[in-house]
């Protein structure tokens, strides 16, 4: 008599359900928002059954908070990890000397730039993220908003800054022009090419704005250069 061979079964890798999971989730609070989503809504997206989503998150205030977490890991990867820096981040790119302010320049626009290209490319979740930090009692529990405020810390600790640069006041002011932006642009219902052209004006406004109360004044004909040269006509 043969014996019957057992099929193998098939193993459940959970760290990738966790991710499928969390991306279903991202999209479902993006289009919805909170009230919109639910565990089973998700896990149905994610191509998973309930019981295993349920075994990842119990309710759904747990789903909704790591997705969170989730959308801030990703823009820490994008904008501080991405690039042409090496995953140098930029409280790093800071050169006392007017030598290297043109290198800083550069850093400080291509960091910028990625910013606003996630911001624009992600104008649901990222406005749902920025009103989760601002309505927090502790922003810097956000790992991206820590990052952010560290650098702009840097930044006011360094001879490129100017006297007295309020950090909180700046972080802010920032944080809420990048992720408001794609909702006055509507970017959502846009090209990619407009996308890109809207992200490369926002960015180097940013820049513009940083003459005035951020960077010292040895860094004004450098970078009124730069924006010469690559910020686009609106």
């Amino acid at each position: 008599m043969t014996a019957t061979k057992n099929k193998p079964r098939r193993k459940r890798n959970p760290k990738s359900t966790r991710i499928a999971i969390l991306e279903a989730a991202k999209s479902v609070l993006a289009r919805d928002g909170a009230e919109g989503l639910s565990v089973s809504s998700v896990a149905n997206l994610a191509g998973v059954n309930r019981g295993t989503a349920y075994q990842h998150f119990r309710v759904k205030e747990d789903l909704i908070r790591a997705t969170l977490d989730w959308v801030s890991h990703q823009l820490l990867e994008a904008v501080f990890e991405g690039g042409d820096q090496g995953g140098v981040p930029p409280e790093d790119w800071l050169e006392p000397d007017l030598e290297h302010l043109p290198e800083v320049i550069n850093r400080m626009a291509a960091f910028n730039l990625r910013l606003a290209e996630y911001a624009i490319e992600n104008p649901d979740i990222g406005r749902i993220w920025l009103y989760d930090v601002l309505s927090r009692e502790h922003p810097k529990e956000d790992v991206f908003y820590k990052r952010f405020a560290q650098a702009m810390q840097s930044l006011a600790d360094s001879d490129a800054s100017v006297d007295d640069m309020d950090v909180e006041v700046q972080a802010v002011l920032m944080l809420t022009g990048y992720f408001l932006w794609p909702v006055w642009v509507r970017s959502h219902a846009r090209s990619k090419k407009a996308r890109k052209l809207m992200a490369k004006r926002f960015a180097g406004e940013v820049l513009r704005f940083s003459m005035h109360g951020v960077l010292r004044a040895d860094s004004h004909t450098i970078l009124q250069a730069y924006l010469k040269s690559n910020l686009p006509s609106s």
